[in-house]
């Protein structure tokens, strides 16, 4: 089981850790494709008043629920496929009109399990039911990340999945943040990040079209240069104002300044295991600065 992951204690793109809410906001960018997220913030400003009105909010057991007794299920696994020049297109299919796109996901070739689309997310998001049933062990050598969400900062765990394929379209070293609070995954541009990808809401059918960024360098570990310059950069500035508050901290504050110093340590801790990481992906040095 891979469990390699140094990212650190960073901001990046965002995922809803509501415990029991999952409200799904669609919207269309400027090549036409549309978008589904669990958090507003994502939805461009001009459309945020109405993607919030067409917003479907269900908790998330129910969700799962609705797809299941409507007879339909989220994903079929083996969904027809085409060709899109040298490149086999996979066609997954969902409940047509939803607003919450349902899926079924294989993780790691032997786990199944529902997840929400959401390109609005930096990375897949797995439930830790999930992450128990994959046999995945988190301890305090394990990197975690700060994510920016809708009710704030936390921190989760991070790991990196063997393989996610949804509906035939498999990848593999996929970088997914593990939650105690959600009953459902996300399934994010970690994934999606080797795609190009087509989602028609009204037919229920979600396009997907290798797009060889992988190959060709532009992602390593599932995340961009943009993604991997994000976050080492935010890792040293969060070291930088920690270091700051050390040296404006009175020595005759010595139990505080002992706790900031320790702070430190562990940060400088994330900060080797996301090198670490990142010379596992093999992300160029000057992606790191």
């Amino acid at each position: 089981m891979s469990r390699r992951i140094g990212i650190v204690c960073i901001v990046l793109s965002l995922w809803v850790a509501a415990p029991s809410v999952a409200e799904i906001y669609k919207w269309v960018d400027a090549s036409g494709r549309m978008h589904f997220t669990t958090d507003l913030t994502q939805v461009p400003a001009g459309q945020r008043r109405e993607s919030e009105r067409g917003a479907e909010v269900r908790s998330e057991s129910d969700s799962v629920q609705f797809h299941s007794n409507t007879g339909q299920p989220p994903a079929r696994r083996g969904a027809p496929s085409i060709q899109r020049g040298r490149r086999k297109t996979y066609t997954v299919q969902v409940p047509p009109g939803a607003t919450s796109m349902h899926v079924m996901v294989e993780l790691n070739d032997r786990v199944t399990a529902p997840f929400i689309i959401d390109t609005g997310a930096s990375d897949v998001v797995l439930p830790k039911a999930v992450a128990d049933e994959l046999g995945i062990e988190t301890d305090a050598d394990t990197l975690t990340l700060q994510y920016r969400t809708a009710n704030g900062l936390i921190e989760s765990p991070v790991v990196t999945l063997d393989s996610v394929n949804l509906g035939g379209a498999r990848v593999e070293g996929v970088l997914a943040s593990i939650s105690s609070s959600l009953q459902v995954g996300l399934l994010g541009l970690s994934y999606f990040n080797h795609f190009q990808y087509e989602i028609d809401a009204a037919r229920g059918l979600v396009h997907l079209t290798p797009n060889g960024v992988a190959e060709s360098g532009a992602v390593r570990g599932g995340r961009s240069e943009a993604q991997w310059r994000s976050t080492f950069r935010s890792m040293r500035q969060r070291l930088e104002r920690l270091q700051e508050e050390i040296e404006r901290t009175p020595s005759s504050r010595s139990r505080k300044k002992d706790g900031l110093e320790e702070q430190r340590g562990r940060m400088l801790g994330q900060l080797g295991r996301l090198e670490a990481e990142a010379d596992h992906a093999k992300v160029p040095y000057g992606w790191r600065d």
